[in-house]
């Protein structure tokens, strides 16, 4: 288990920010989750594949997701919301 770095745009905030203060702590609890440890049992991270692009979504709470590329070095944060987000898997 090692401490990879999580990038996040400043688009990812600005949907944060669109969250009440419950979810949106919850959304920084599941980042320094997948921070440290991307097999964390709360994450439950899943791959998604679809065609050729892989990334994975992991669990914020039963209704809203991270959706994210796992990089050499980093995590990339594609996206955050609700469960199927609208172009993102």
């Amino acid at each position: 288990m090692t401490n990879r770095p999580i990038l996040i745009g400043p688009g990812i905030w600005e949907e944060l920010d669109s969250y009440d203060k419950n979810l949106k702590s919850k959304f920084i609890r599941a980042f320094r989750f997948l921070s440290m440890d991307m097999s964390h049992p709360s994450l439950r991270v899943e791959l998604i594949r679809v065609g050729s692009d892989r990334f994975y979504r992991a669990r914020v709470d039963p209704n809203y997701r991270i959706h994210f590329e796992r990089r050499e070095d980093c995590h990339l944060i594609l996206g955050v919301g609700p469960h199927h987000l609208q172009g993102v898997g």
